[in-house]
């Protein structure tokens, strides 16, 4: 297996040994800390990147001026990877990571939640005054002790899925106006920091199961269990401007959500992925450049490609398909579409690696890909 990145490099965080503009086609990275053969997970900030192993372990790569890469250094960045030492979570596997514009999360195997980075808007739950940044992983317990299962991180806030449906919103995020009819939002503090309560109105009728964050908004699937068909329905909260808070029933299942930072988009049970929002980059792939799409459009995929995984980054999107194949689309400015140019794409285009891709990744304006292909360790 080897470990190809692309795009956006000016922290180091392709993990090739220097720091650079763009990288407009995938670059073999040589120097990691991971077994490719091991990698669960890999996502991307503003310009840091986290990748998961099966062994529970963190390793982290590229922008740290606030902290984000969970290594108790002041160092601006790091252009190889490191890993964080296991001491920091009580020496217990993680289970999930997530990054966000710079900061950065974990929820462990036994379901404790850690953050870090920055926390100039209070988004870590901390109180500013105390915590502007940390800089290594901080045990953060949630209100009423409630069970942490998912994270998601936004640019100035952090939203967090618990084991009973429930999310909590650390930092700076507008809900808006007029909040659909069964939700109950409500606000609270922890640790001084102030917090907003999300969760069904009738939790015996409406079920949150899962929670994505774009830059200032907060995408929510959910079940509507009187209808006991699966989760068809998203709703969104927050800055609305290009239609990126608008929600929706799907007439199928939901399989995944994903968010830009403007942006959205759903794989549905039948393999359409619909997407809606921004669209000034090309980055819904719907074959067209417009302002926005207020409502979901199809992804512009051949229907002999079955995805497997979709990955946003803030205004591109990346597909790796079943049999291995990766599509990107959006904003090119960097190379983050690896396609060897820096002209934005509106469709998604097939990019040349070496191998079937088995995992894969997104940051702000980059990718990473690890291949089923042989590769020779720099010594």
């Amino acid at each position: 297996m080897s470990v190809y990145a692309w795009g956006a490099n000016s922290h180091g965080q392709l993990s090739l040994g220097f720091e650079s503009e763009l990288c407009m086609s995938p670059q073999l990275v040589r120097e990691y800390t991971f077994n490719p053969n091991n990698v669960r997970r890999i996502r991307g900030g503003g310009g840091h990147v986290l990748v998961l192993d099966t062994n529970g372990r963190i390793h982290a790569c590229g922008w740290n001026g606030r902290g984000q890469l969970g290594l108790n250094s002041t160092e601006e960045c790091f252009n190889t990877f490191q890993t964080i030492p296991g001491e920091y979570f009580g020496d217990v596997p993680v289970e999930s990571i997530s990054c966000g514009w710079d900061i950065s999360g974990c929820i462990t195997v036994t379901k404790k939640l850690y953050v870090w980075g920055s926390n100039s808007f209070q988004q870590l739950g901390l109180c500013q005054r105390e915590f502007n940044a940390v800089r290594r992983p901080l045990a953060v317990i949630l209100p009423r002790n409630d069970t942490p299962a998912r994270i998601s991180f936004g640019l100035r806030h952090c939203a967090i899925l618990t084991a009973d449906h429930k999310v909590y919103v650390f930092g700076r995020l507008r809900i808006g106006d007029e909040p659909p009819s069964d939700l109950c939002i409500t606000s609270t503090t922890l640790n001084c920091a102030p917090v907003i309560k999300i969760q069904a109105s009738e939790p015996s009728e409406l079920r949150i199961i899962g929670v994505a964050s774009g830059q200032n908004h907060i995408l929510l699937k959910v079940i509507d269990l009187e209808y006991g068909d699966g989760a068809k329905r998203v709703i969104a909260l927050g800055d609305n401007k290009f239609g990126q808070a608008n929600s929706f029933q799907f007439d199928e299942e939901i399989k995944q959500i994903a968010t830009g930072w403007t942006h959205n988009a759903v794989t549905l049970k039948d393999n359409r992925i619909l997407t809606w929002g921004r669209n000034c980059y090309g980055q819904l792939g719907i074959g067209s450049v417009t302002q926005n799409q207020a409502t979901p459009q199809e992804l512009d995929l051949p229907s002999s490609i079955i995805e497997s995984r979709l990955h946003l980054g803030s205004e591109h999107g990346l597909l790796r398909s079943t049999s291995g194949e990766v599509y990107t689309w959006g904003w090119n400015e960097h190379g983050n579409c690896g396609n060897d140019g820096t002209e934005n794409l509106c469709s998604p285009t097939r990019i040349q690696l070496p191998g079937p891709c088995k995992v894969a990744g997104t940051g702000a304006g980059f990718c990473y890909a690890i291949c089923e292909v042989p590769t020779e360790r720099s010594t």
